[in-house]
């Protein structure tokens, strides 16, 4: 399992012992991909997360590689999932989960953008 995967499975375990019910992982919607989609049990909001994993940081923090570009296609993502889904009202947020591989860390960012 390459070290992406890897990261998407642990922020998944991550998410679900800190109160999100996981409803997809590798969602699709034409060419563009969410990590996670989650739902938080305590507020029912729907939450499309984007899984960052590194090693080092020497060329920024994993966060930093959630650019404008890659906000605009998540949110498109999003839309897809909202319409296939017949939730267009439902209550939305965006994540970034940091897995650090070296020491082994996981970072949540709520609302990350």
């Amino acid at each position: 399992m390459n070290a992406g995967r890897w990261g998407e499975r642990l922020a998944a375990w991550y998410l679900f012992f800190h109160g999100c019910r996981i409803l997809e992982r590798n969602y699709r919607y034409g060419r563009w991909e969410i990590d996670i989609v989650a739902r938080e049990r305590r507020t029912g909001v729907l939450v499309f997360v984007e899984v960052k994993t590194r090693s080092r940081t020497d060329h920024g923090l994993p966060r930093d590689a959630v650019t404008p570009k890659k906000q605009l296609f998540l949110t498109r993502a999003a839309q897809g999932y909202l319409k296939a889904h017949r939730t267009p009202d439902a209550r939305t947020r965006f994540d970034v989960v940091e897995v650090y591989t070296r020491p082994l860390r996981v970072v949540h960012i709520p609302s990350a953008f």
